[in-house]
């Protein structure tokens, strides 16, 4: 009677035992087997696992890609300037037996690559000028470059001290100390305006030597066009008075007649009353005609008078 009892509590055991044994290794994590606190097995690959149970004990390891954000930190640059850094880096577990000796979790990891990253930056940085780190010029910068460095250096201290890979380190922002700001913007604007300026006072010059540059040559263009107008207009005055001077020749009284008329004409109007005597040279020239030319004849012959 006593052999059934103790058979049902070893078959008891030993299915707690078989149901205590396996262990699933998901796709996301490490698994490291260890015995007594000493690690006997590494998983690195997902699946089905066996272990000896209350004997052996897994700790699991977060396989993904993970994110650290430093907090932000002051540093100074070789010329002496306050500087504020905020980076981020991204890594995962390489070596899971060398994280769990050195590291053994998570926060521990992101305090020391944050350590690290901090150290090797403020090295950096300490060793550039402040204008090549922030410039408009981009023959200046060299920003980039400090940032490869010190990834580059960051990547292999974590692998060799913590079996921790970087995948990357980028620096999110880069601004002055808060108490300095106000100053830094005030010479930023300052040197913004002296160049601002600058660009001003050489456009005015530039804008005044094109308006000389202008002037001059619509001088010219206008002295030249005088010069063509006075030879034009002498050529026609003396086109003219060649004319003038033939017309008189060939009829000089019928000329004189005409010009008389002509001062007539200027100096009486419609509401002028002309009183003449007969031997006015007026008179007889409205009776008789401009001197070379018949005076009209009448119907019967005589000429009137």
């Amino acid at each position: 009677m006593t052999t059934r009892p103790m058979l049902l509590a070893a078959a008891l055991a030993m299915s707690a035992l078989a149901l205590l044994s396996p262990f699933v290794v998901d796709t996301t994590e490490y698994a490291i087997v260890t015995r007594f606190g000493r690690p006997i097995r590494t998983c690195t690959t997902p699946g089905l696992r066996f272990r000896v149970p209350l004997i052996d004990q897994v700790v699991r390891l977060d396989a993904r890609v993970l994110l650290t954000e430093p907090p932000a930190t002051e540093y100074l640059t070789l010329d002496k300037k306050n500087i504020v850094a905020r980076s981020f880096l991204t890594w995962r577990v390489a070596d899971p037996l060398r994280f769990l000796q050195t590291m053994v979790v998570r926060d521990t990891a992101e305090a020391r690559l944050a350590a690290v990253s901090a150290s090797e930056l403020g090295a950096a940085l300490g060793s550039a000028p402040f204008d090549t780190l922030v410039s408009p010029d981009p023959e200046r910068m060299r920003l980039d470059g400090v940032v490869g460095d010190v990834e580059e250096r960051v990547r292999t201290t974590a692998a060799r001290e913590f079996g921790i890979e970087l995948v990357a380190l980028r620096l999110e922002r880069l601004s002055f100390p808060q108490q300095n700001e106000a100053s830094v913007y005030q010479r930023m604007r300052a040197e913004r305006q002296r160049i601002a300026k600058q660009f001003r006072s050489e456009g005015e010059e530039r804008a005044l030597e094109i308006r000389a540059d202008a002037d001059l040559k619509r001088a010219r263009i206008l002295s030249e066009a005088e010069r063509k107008a006075s030879e034009i207009r002498g050529t026609a005055e003396a086109e003219a008075a060649r004319i003038y001077a033939d017309a008189v020749g060939t009829n000089p009284d019928f000329y004189r007649f005409v010009r008389t008329l002509e001062a007539y004409e200027k100096i009486i109007d419609k509401d002028t009353t002309l009183v003449l005597p007969a031997d006015s040279p007026l008179m007889t020239s409205l009776v008789t005609g401009p001197p070379g030319i018949a005076a009209p004849v009448s119907a019967n012959g005589a000429q009137a008078r």
